[in-house]
């Protein structure tokens, strides 16, 4: 009979103990010194305006009619009078670092002088052909306006001018020579204020300025977001190719990726004076600050813990709820568990990013010093080396998706992101790597670098 009731002792302690409950205070700690600083990217971005677009808009804009001198005596006393029609399209290319605009015309001149003092005077007229040459060597200005800066750059005879005197034609190109070569400077300045009001840069800049201020959505799976937060734009001294002006623009902004939500809409910031600059980087190097909310880290590690079940020995832990936060410069998991212990307690680790495998892990994993007082007493095996290697091996949470989004949406928007008939975005990114990552107060910020490089092609201009 003895022996009966020592085994039913035995048996009614074991499931006792086996079957402990236990809850943790949440642990406290003191407030993080290493806090994100958002750092100011330059995005260098080469802007291509084709000549051909130029060339287009400036027929568009330019008129017939390029100069007209109705008087003998003004604007000078020169007894010509001089209408300067333009023939065909106007014609550019680019030579020697300058824009070469070739424009041809038909001018019909009337010339008046006066054979002796007492003659009546002889008036003349005659129609001829040549070929305008403009130099221009364009700039753009600190409001973005577009300063073409026009100059005669001489002229060519495709039909020589003469008087007919009777029966005999005779040329009188050299007369005109110096006559013609004073009226370019006027069509010239005519041209240049005509093609600088054809060519509204700035609003195409304004659009930019506009969109780059808008939330992006990388990822609708993984609501993943970019938020770019510009600050100011610089520009390095114009170029050219055989085909196009080259305009490089750096952007300065702060660039932010939202993880699990859409950011909250930020003021929009008026377009600000262009700042010139000596030179410019070919492509970029930017740090974006990656958003990960306590939230949303929770969620991710409930889809991929909840469920799980860890074995020690004889004893079994299932996890029933999870819970991801910081708190100073710790990362901590609130665990909820059934099993051979049941109840809730904390363990907390530095929170370390692996860029190889896009996971979050939990390096020096520990329980805090309130759970592991509760576990000495109820739990002890749970302190033992092993099972918290155990733990600290499991408590990986996979960011792979949100970051493959990442890269697969920026890489493909690099590659062919077209806006309207307005402009086209080529490049790619080459190379995205965490830098650190911090505990913030209601959030993980992920510090991320980004290499790549792009290129905008002007489709169109808003005239």
């Amino acid at each position: 009979m003895r022996r009966y009731w020592s085994a039913l002792c035995f048996l009614w302690l074991s499931l006792i103990f086996s079957c402990k409950t236990v809850k943790a205070p949440e642990p406290e700690f003191a407030v993080s010194t290493k806090r994100f600083r958002s750092v100011l990217s330059t995005v260098n971005l080469p802007i291509e305006l084709p000549i051909k677009l130029i060339e287009d808009q400036v027929n568009k804009k330019v008129g017939t009619l390029l100069y007209e001198d109705n008087s003998f005596t003004s604007p000078a006393a020169d007894n010509l009078k001089m209408i300067v029609l333009r023939k065909k399209p106007i014609r550019l290319s680019i030579s020697g670092g300058d824009l070469l605009f070739t424009v041809p015309v038909n001018i019909w001149a009337l010339g008046r002088w006066d054979p002796c003092s007492f003659c009546p005077a002889v008036e003349k007229e005659t129609r001829f052909d040549l070929d305008v040459f403009l130099r221009a060597r364009p700039e753009i200005r600190k409001d973005y306006s577009f300063a073409l800066g026009a100059r005669s750059g001489g002229f060519e005879w495709k039909t020589k001018p003469v008087i007919s005197l009777g029966p005999i034609n005779v040329p009188i190109d050299r007369l005109l020579e110096d006559v013609i070569e004073d009226q370019l400077e006027a069509v010239s300045r005519d041209v240049d204020r005509q093609v600088n009001s054809a060519i509204n840069l700035r609003s195409e800049i304004e659009k930019l300025w506009a969109l780059a201020q808008e939330p992006v959505l990388l990822d609708d799976s993984t609501q993943t977001w970019l938020q770019i937060n510009p600050s100011a734009l610089v520009m390095a001294p114009v170029s050219s190719n055989k085909e196009s002006i080259l305009m490089q623009f750096g952007l300065e902004s702060y660039i932010e990726g939202h993880i699990g939500r859409k950011p909250e809409l930020l003021e929009k910031k008026l377009l600000p004076e262009l700042r010139q600059s000596a030179k410019s980087s070919p492509g970029f190097t930017v740090q974006v600050r990656a958003v990960l909310g306590f939230n949303e880290a929770s969620d991710i590690a409930s889809r991929q813990m909840l469920g799980q079940e860890f074995s020690y020995g004889k004893r079994k832990l299932k996890v029933e709820g999870i819970r991801v936060y910081g708190k100073g410069e710790r990362a901590i998991v609130h665990l909820v568990v059934s099993g051979s212990l049941k109840g809730e307690f904390y363990l907390s680790g530095k929170p370390v990013y692996n860029t190889a495998t896009d996971e979050l892990s939990l390096e020096e994993l520990d329980y805090d010093i309130q759970t592991r007082n509760v576990l000495v007493k109820a739990g002890s095996w749970l302190l033992s080396s092993t099972f918290r290697n155990l733990l600290q091996e499991k408590l990986r949470f996979s960011f792979a998706p949100e970051m493959n989004a990442i890269r697969k949406s920026l890489s493909e928007s690099l590659r062919q992101y077209q806006y309207k008939n307005v402009m086209r975005l080529n490049g790619n990114l080459q190379k995205m790597e965490v830098q650190d990552i911090y505990v913030g107060e209601n959030q993980f910020d992920i510090a991320l670098n980004l290499l790549g490089n792009a290129k905008l092609t002007l489709l169109g201009l808003d005239m």
